[in-house]
């Protein structure tokens, strides 16, 4: 499946997208995992109630750590390859 919010009537920040393919899943979006490298999106993927990820490797096109905190993610990651134990922890209920 793919979402894109340039497919929503509105786009991100807006939570559309998530709430439209969490509702395509038929899952509530509390039990979803987004990840996202601008603080427009994870503020999006935070206000449609999903478990956010900010992804910041430090190049020119992500946010920052600090300003995806900001925005609320759950937890920042540097690297992708530590993403499968993010999810891995989050579908064990383990990510507060």
């Amino acid at each position: 499946h793919v979402f894109s919010g340039q497919d929503m009537p509105r786009s991100k920040p807006h939570p559309d997208v998530y709430l439209a393919a969490a509702a395509s899943l038929g899952v509530e979006p509390q039990r979803c995992a987004v990840i996202e490298d601008t603080v427009t999106g994870a503020a999006a993927g935070v206000a449609a109630g999903a478990t956010v990820f900010g992804f910041s490797e430090g190049g020119p096109h992500h946010s920052t750590p600090e300003a995806l905190r900001a925005a609320g993610v759950h937890r920042v990651f540097q690297r992708m390859d530590e993403l499968p134990a993010l999810l891995a922890a989050h579908a064990a209920g383990a990510v507060a």
